[in-house]
């Protein structure tokens, strides 16, 4: 039998006023093609508001997800009355989830706790799934601190097609990191083994 995730008393009540709004429904699928237009919104309102930015994912991108891994790709939407709120891109891979995308509608997404509750329903839903670990994508580390999460280190690779700019990226790599300077991460408990 899985286990359920019980929140702090913060986010308790965060649930509980989010639980005066009609309900959320959460979906898990493989294939994200049927759903594309209308979620694919919601991934643009989050990474327009990002400071930091990698790459910026196509429709065509996650339809070939699913298509292509669908023993891998798990994508969940969160609807509210029918209409998409939240979705999160997701892959299973030794027995973890690993949550790398989300998407958001900022109309309701800070009334609605949005990152808290698919926080909850994706560790609830691992649960039932029996797995082990959850890892949560890279940057936003605020409300990962607030949910007294650990650090994982992950490697970012970088590679110029020029090979004398490729030589200076080695050299200056460690200084372009980009969290670096984010005085979050240092709050962590296991910061220093990072």
């Amino acid at each position: 039998m899985g286990r359920t995730f019980l929140p702090a008393p913060d986010l308790r009540r965060k649930f509980r006023n989010a639980a005066k709004t009609p309900p959320l429904g959460m979906q898990a699928v493989t294939d994200l093609t049927p759903y594309v237009d209308e979620v694919y919104p919601l991934y643009l309102q989050v990474y327009e508001r990002s400071k930091l930015r990698f790459e910026k994912l196509t429709k065509e991108y996650l339809r070939r997800i699913g298509a292509e891994r669908p023993e891998k790709a798990r994508f969940f939407i969160w609807r509210q009355e029918g209409r998409p709120v939240a979705f999160s891109v997701c892959a299973l891979h030794d027995n973890a989830l690993w949550d790398e995308y989300i998407g958001m509608d900022y109309g309701v997404a800070l009334d609605l706790h949005l990152y808290f509750l698919t926080f909850r329903d994706l560790i609830n839903w691992c649960c039932k799934q029996g797995l082990k670990r959850y890892y949560s994508t890279a940057l936003g580390y605020d409300p990962k601190l607030h949910l007294k999460c650990r650090l994982a280190p992950i490697d970012l690779y970088v590679r110029h097609t020029s090979p004398l700019i490729n030589q200076v990226f080695r050299r200056v790599l460690k200084f372009l990191e980009p969290t670096r300077g984010d005085p979050v991460l240092k709050k962590f408990p296991n910061a220093s083994e990072l």
